[in-house]
């Protein structure tokens, strides 16, 4: 699931750390240490402690390691424990915790030879992501604000306001006004996000309406990025997880947004 970016697997409680260390900060732009790792007698751990708090998010770094053939048990761990307060995960602040009991982890060696870390079992788990609603509209606007720039138009104000529409289901309304020389226009977009029970997650309505000339041309130009959105749908199910399973999904919507998944490896 990891590359630990060396040929062999650490063995030394020192070294596992450092190592899982050195992986995580290829993913995470954040300055010192984000592993503790706790143990009195390796290869029993006690504890993973992850502190991602303030770190950024890099997109641009590969893809997650695959183990090739067949991997063997690394250690385990009474309690992973990962916290991110303030992250920043392409451009959008979230706040990230999660907790998984009783962990397996195993290791293997990926098709370039590099030793990778495997995440196989877990009791149980949640995993909470968390917006502000002001911290996300003003995310929306400087990276919409920036698109917008390029076609001479100004975003004079925003406003995202969201709500749950059910335990897995969430709407935004999003209400711009824009300015292009002497022409402004109010522009109202609607997006609803649904998760089915099967845990696929998919846009299934995104609509725009605008005032005017300036309205209609932004409307129209945003038709064609909205119908590729409407297009896709990602399944929860296809991450690698071992015998990690979804258990439950649900989103809850008040000054923040959060997003709740329990999940667990079967008894």
């Amino acid at each position: 699931m990891i590359s630990l970016g060396r040929k062999d697997f650490p063995s030394p409680r020192g070294d596992l750390a450092d190592a899982l260390d050195d992986a995580l900060h290829r993913f995470f732009e954040k300055p010192g240490q984000i592993v503790d790792l706790r143990s009195r007698v390796f290869p029993l751990v006690d504890e993973v402690r992850v502190n991602l708090d303030g770190a950024i998010l890099d997109f641009s770094d590969p893809p997650l390691a695959k183990a090739e053939g067949e991997t063997s048990l690394a250690f385990d761990t009474s309690l992973v424990t990962i916290s991110g307060r303030k992250i920043s995960a392409g451009g959008v602040p979230l706040d990230l915790r999660m907790e998984m009991r009783d962990v397996v982890f195993g290791k293997g060696f990926s098709a370039n030879g590099d030793a990778v870390l495997v995440l196989r079992r877990a009791r149980e788990g949640q995993l909470v992501l968390s917006g502000s609603q002001l911290q996300l509209e003003e995310a929306f606007v400087r990276m919409i604000g920036a698109k917008a720039r390029l076609y001479g138009i100004d975003l004079e104000q925003v406003r995202l306001a969201m709500r749950a529409r059910g335990r897995r289901s969430l709407a935004a309304d999003i209400q711009v006004w824009a300015k292009k020389f002497f022409a402004r226009a109010k522009i109202d977009i609607y997006a609803q996000l649904d998760i089915s029970d099967d845990f696929v997650i998919k846009v299934s309505q995104l609509k725009c309406k605008g005032d005017g000339k300036l309205g209609s041309f932004a409307c129209s130009t945003l038709q064609p990025a909205f119908q590729r959105v409407l297009d896709k749908s990602f399944s929860l199910k296809s991450i690698p997880l071992g015998d990690i399973q979804i258990r439950d999904i649900h989103v809850a919507v008040a000054d923040t947004m959060d997003l709740t998944v329990d999940f667990g490896s079967e008894l």
